[in-house]
């Protein structure tokens, strides 16, 4: 029988200790589920995306990019990695959640980045062509950058970040793979975000 699953690409000798790290972050892999946080700061992490992912955040070629300079009323800053499996089981939901973000009208107001935490860009590379693309920003974090400045949480975990006079306050966070219902998880943060739920909503399957 073929092996329908491409190899996983070789690992270069520097990167070991990397990957060491990265192992002992991913924890248990068991969800959490999502809870609300108190009102707290996160960190603006700075980015380094292209042009085409800096256009996708809303965000001027050329111009100095973090979290806190994405024009958006709430964030979703997504980690994941290329060696996490539950990262890659929760993608299909994870898409559902980015396009019922754009059915239900919220893109922009709404926006999700990914950081693929220990992953350079080949691995990069190798996680959107596994899952056929995807259509929000996966960015590497090769050497745990902003991994390490969030806490060196387990890996998936998903935030909610709502952005107000350029500072940053945490609203939800979740640990472990995302089994939510996307309208279900996107009403929850609309009402974090005080925005009636009922005002954005559109019919599934457009």
């Amino acid at each position: 029988m073929p092996n329908l699953h491409p190899p996983a690409p070789r690992l270069r000798r520097a990167a070991l200790p990397v990957l060491l790290t990265l192992v002992l972050a991913l924890g248990p892999w068991a969800g959490t589920g999502f809870a609300a946080q108190a009102p707290a700061a996160f960190p603006d992490l700075p980015l380094n995306p292209n042009a085409q992912q800096a256009a996708a955040l809303g965000l001027g070629p050329g111009e100095p990019a973090s979290l806190s300079r994405i024009p958006a009323q709430a964030l979703l800053v997504l980690l994941v990695s290329y060696f996490c499996p539950p990262c890659h089981k929760e993608m299909p939901r994870i898409k559902d959640l980015e396009r019922r973000i754009r059915e239900r009208g919220l893109a922009g107001r709404i926006r999700l980045i990914g950081l693929a935490v220990g992953d350079d860009q080949a691995l990069v590379a190798s996680f959107l062509a596994r899952h056929g693309g995807l259509n929000f920003p996966l960015l590497p974090d090769p050497v745990l950058a902003a991994h390490k400045r969030l806490g060196n949480p387990v890996v998936p975990t998903l935030y909610a970040v709502a952005g107000q006079g350029g500072k940053l306050r945490l609203v939800l966070k979740r640990e472990g793979e995302f089994v939510e219902d996307p309208d279900a998880f996107l009403d929850t943060l609309l009402r974090a975000l005080s925005i009636p739920p009922g005002a954005t909503k559109t019919p599934r399957g457009k």
